[in-house]
């Protein structure tokens, strides 16, 4: 940041920016041109100074100016326009104008008038923080803000410990790096508010929520690795703290505060995660945690009290809470702490049942409100894009899920309660569900289609104690599927619980599996959209059982009638349906023999895509070329082509896919130059779609449209990477750039990019925690580090430094695999420039593919990584026990993946002839059937 003149608002200016205010927020107009306007003066300091200036002022400085709202309505956008001016330009604002909305809004935060100011003065603070540092705010003489937070504004009550409590929960939401370890002490700062009876109550809530969030958040980072980030390491510390707040308010009846008592079940919830974390307890501690955590709450299931508007809220919350219990109970194998918490359950299960099957009947208005929009031909609602969004958790205020939707909720929590239930005790839960069942299975519609689903929740869990009558029960349900005059709420879930049975019916005799598939098709052309999306999501799931079962062989008599549906359906099928649809066709395409059938769906598809091209030329136009208010860009197309690409990559044809590349090329061309950033969904889709033609088009082919293009859509791929903020969209424009070096190497990239794009993936893989976007990363480094590295070779250093740094060996489950697989690209580089050795941490990469599935993916990995250790003697020395560990993972499989256990073996006598005594000894120490496997396997003397 550099210095500059300050600028000083002048009254003309206030009424100009107070204008602009008022067109992009405060009128219902909200016009495009008014947007586009205010977003002109994005990166100006001048802007940023009077943006402040008026989020500052406590009144109108221009008195006798007639405003058309409050001057809250006014402030308030100010700050939020500050706040994502701030996000978006960052450093090229200048320290002048950050330090000036640094110091009004701190202005502000220690005075707020209002809490909708308050709040959005801690989002400023929280980006300022995140744009320079914690430290920054001392250095500039504005006061320690930890300090400030902590101490000052959090003892000063009502709006300034409000505001502190909001900044404290952004700053640990937006910089948990940056907090790390300092969460344990901030949690236990929090709760004294939440147990001193001298508080008020609104910032005792406030202060409970703020610690809810922030525990909720955290479920969204990476836990799947056996080391602690310095955030979780907090959190687990606070946990014991908060989780006695939360019994402690659940024994005080949250004080008969019925939105509290919703906040702490659910936080209950959250807090079995961390279980191990905060016992073994004292006997009478972990008495009330059973008691107050599941036998109450059980209580709260079964009772037949109503408590008015939040009912519904407070008995999901507890269903979730006793289904939370119930999972962690079945992930642990039944043992440890969770235990415990299950003594209550099986004593109280025939309430407990009786209650939870209460729930899943639906009433005649959720019917009726579905019957409403079921028509196929109504499309599905679409979101509103607003510009101007603060997008975070108010802990000012009770905010739970919408009525419309309060009763399906329940019945989703009711049903996957009793699914865990079965699975926790099938022999104890099913007669007391199947009495139920028994007395809802009739011929009233509602009780109907409550028992047909409640059988299907049931098939998995107590599948032994049905078994006897699954054949009879199959048939009636195939009757109801088939019948013309059923009720299509019991059709639709009629078809669902016989996808759940498919296991059973692809080992069973063939009929039934025909009978069963075979009712799914009769109901693909249905005009309820509920029908249609059932039956295709019945179908889809019947192809991946039978893959998944190596028997997809008994659908093929099925194939002619399902591919003549799905043709039929083609033109009517719209939105999510339709995305269905195309995935049930990938999946008929990608395992018929018959040609002829195969060419016809081809076809049909590609005669679709003339139609519904259109569809989104025209909508685009509409609105984002003619501006025509509440109109969105109907984007089934992208369905469409996801589905033409799938069939170009079984039977390719390079003038196709060309065109249709060139056509969104064409459109995400467009999109960039008229600015389009709210619709990532679009953005990511078109990128997406160039990546799916990019990958069945021949190189040839590629090449020359590249070199026609002068490299314009990897320059398209780098703008949206650098220039957007949605992580969603650098995901997808991560993947187009990554596709498209894969597929035409350098002459993909213009002159002048790749430097650019290095320095730009360094960055960015160091500031994202996400391990999937890092794989991404890694991918898209590792590869242009192989390309770029005679030209760049710093840089490429330090970005494959960076891509190293990315990798973790202590990962399980999920994330395991993530790892491996960044560490096979690594290992790729590594054989095509050795240099790299030395900065790539052989021995955690050895670590990690120690522990992966042997595939033709670590084959490859195994190979390259040798190849650079017998190049680098001293670095294969110094890692000889993981690089042995590798070794004793292979075990025989080697002799399955060409060359594996050739350059094995040459690793061996490298070891054998260097480190001959250590060898031995490492061998003696193995199991001698181990021992004499590997001996005999790669011929070691």
């Amino acid at each position: 940041m550099n210095s500059e003149e300050i600028y000083r608002p002048t009254p003309n200016d206030v009424v100009n920016v107070l204008r602009l205010l008022h067109d992009n927020g405060v009128s219902v107009q909200n016009s495009k041109k008014a947007y586009a306007e205010l977003q002109q003066y994005q990166a100006n300091p001048s802007f940023c100074i009077l943006l402040s200036y008026v989020f500052g002022a406590e009144a109108c400085p221009i008195q006798e100016l007639q405003l058309g709202g409050s001057w809250i309505q006014y402030r308030r956008l100010a700050g939020i326009t500050l706040k994502n001016n701030l996000e978006k330009s960052q450093y090229s604002l200048g320290l002048v104008a950050v330090k000036e909305a640094a110091r009004c809004t701190l202005s502000v935060l220690g005075n707020p008038s209002d809490v909708r100011i308050a709040r959005v003065a801690a989002q400023i603070i929280v980006k300022i923080t995140a744009l320079t540092s914690f430290g920054w705010w001392q250095e500039c003489g504005m006061g320690n803000l930890s300090h400030l937070l902590l101490n000052e504004l959090f003892e000063a009550g009502d709006l300034r410990t409000l505001s502190a409590l909001y900044t404290l929960q952004y700053l640990m939401e937006d910089l948990p790096k940056e907090v790390g370890a300092a969460s344990k002490d901030i949690i236990e700062r929090v709760v004294t508010l939440v147990l001193d009876q001298n508080t008020k109550t609104n910032l005792q809530k406030a202060a409970f929520r703020m610690c809810f969030n922030i525990y909720e958040q955290a479920e969204q980072l990476d836990w799947n690795v056996e080391g602690l980030s310095p955030l979780q390491t907090g959190l687990t510390a606070a946990s014991g703290t908060f989780a006695g707040v939360c019994t402690a308010l659940l024994e005080q009846g949250c004080g008969g505060d019925i939105p509290l008592l919703i906040q702490v079940l659910r936080s209950c919830a959250i807090m079995l995660e961390y279980l191990d974390y905060f016992t073994p307890m004292p006997d009478a501690e972990m008495t009330k945690l059973i008691d107050w955590w599941i036998r109450r709450t059980i209580d709260l299931v079964s009772s037949r009290v109503d408590v008015g508007e939040y009912n519904l809220q407070l008995k999901t919350a507890a269903m979730d809470l006793l289904t939370a219990a119930l999972k962690l109970y079945d992930r642990m194998g039944g043992n440890g702490p969770i235990s415990f918490l299950m003594e209550p359950i099986p004593l109280m299960l025939p309430d407990l049942v009786q209650a939870l099957v209460t729930c899943v009947p639906m009433s005649i208005e959720e019917m009726n409100g579905i019957l409403a929009n079921d028509d196929y031909r109504l499309r599905d609602a679409t979101a509103v894009n607003y510009h101007l969004n603060e997008a975070s958790k108010d802990i000012s205020e009770d905010t739970f899920m919408d009525d419309d939707c309060g009763a399906a909720t329940l019945r989703a929590s009711a049903l996957r309660c009793i699914d865990a239930l079965c699975v926790f005790s099938s022999k104890e839960t099913f007669p007391h569900l199947i009495e139920q069942i028994k007395i809802l299975w009739g011929a009233d519609r509602q009780l109907k289609e409550a028992s047909i689903v409640l059988f299907g929740t049931i098939a998995n869990g107590c599948y032994t104690e049905i078994e006897l009558t699954v054949p009879d029960i199959i048939r009636q349900l195939i009757d109801t599927v088939m019948s013309l005059s059923e009720d299509i709420f019991v059709v639709s879930v009629a078809i669902w619980s016989l996808s759940r049975i498919l296991e059973w019916a692809f080992i069973c005799d063939e009929k039934i599996l025909s009978d069963i598939v075979a009712a799914f098709v009769s109901r693909m052309q249905s005009t309820s959209k509920r029908v249609q999306q059932a039956a295709v999501s019945a179908l889809n799931t019947a192809f991946v059982t039978g893959h998944n079962m190596g028997a997809t062989a008994r659908l093929v008599e099925t194939f002619p009638y399902l591919s003549e549906s799905i043709i039929a359906c083609l033109p009517i099928y719209c939105d999510g349906n339709l995305s269905l649809l195309c995935d049930l066709a990938l999946h008929l395409i990608a395992v018929a023999e018959d040609l002829n059938m195969t060419s016809r769906i081809g076809a049909a598809f590609k005669s679709n895509r003339i139609e519904r091209i259109k569809y989104f030329e025209t909508s685009y136009v509409a609105l984002y070329i003619n501006g025509v208010p509440n109109t969105h860009v109907d984007k089934d197309i992208f369905s469409i082509d996801r589905f033409v690409a799938g069939f170009l990559t079984r039977f390719p044809d390079s003038e196709t896919s060309l065109k249709i590349l060139g056509v969104w090329h064409a459109a995400l061309k467009d999109a960039a130059e008229r600015d389009i950033r709210e619709d990532e969904d679009l953005l990511c889709n078109m990128m997406l779609t160039c990546c799916n033609f990019l990958g069945v088009t021949s190189t040839a082919a590629l090449t020359e449209w590249s070199r026609q293009t002068q490299g314009s859509l990897a320059s398209l791929g780098f703008q949206f990477l650098v220039t957007l903020p949605k992580q969603t969209v650098k995901s997808a424009a991560v993947t187009l750039l990554h596709r498209l070096l894969k597929f035409i190497e350098k002459s993909a990239y213009p002159n002048g990019i790749g430097e650019k794009l290095l320095v730009a993936l360094t960055s960015s893989i160091r500031a994202i925690d996400d391990s999937y976007d890092k794989l991404d990363l890694v991918r898209l480094i590792t590869l242009m580090v192989e390309m770029y590295f005679s030209e760049f070779p710093q840089i490429a250093s330090v970005a494959f430094a960076a891509a190293v740094d990315a990798l973790r060996s202590d990962a399980y489950n999920d994330s395991r695999w993530l790892f491996s697989q960044m560490a096979y690209d690594i290992c790729h580089t590594l054989d095509a420039v050795p240099g790299l050795l030395v900065q790539s941490r052989p021995d955690e990469i050895s670590r990690i593919m120690a522990q992966a599935e042997n595939t033709c993916d670590k084959s490859s990995a195994t190979i390259s990584l040798m190849n650079a250790l017998l190049s680098a003697e001293d670095i294969a020395s110094a890692i000889f026990p993981d690089v042995m560990r590798l070794i004793y993972s292979w075990q025989q499989a080697a002799c399955n993946f060409p060359g594996t256990r050739e350059k094995i073996s040459s690793m061996l006598l490298f070891y054998s002839s260097k480190h001959g005594e250590q060898l031995r000894e490492h061998l003696s120490a193995l199991h001698p059937n181990l021992r004499e496997m590997i001996l005999s396997t790669y011929s070691i003397s």
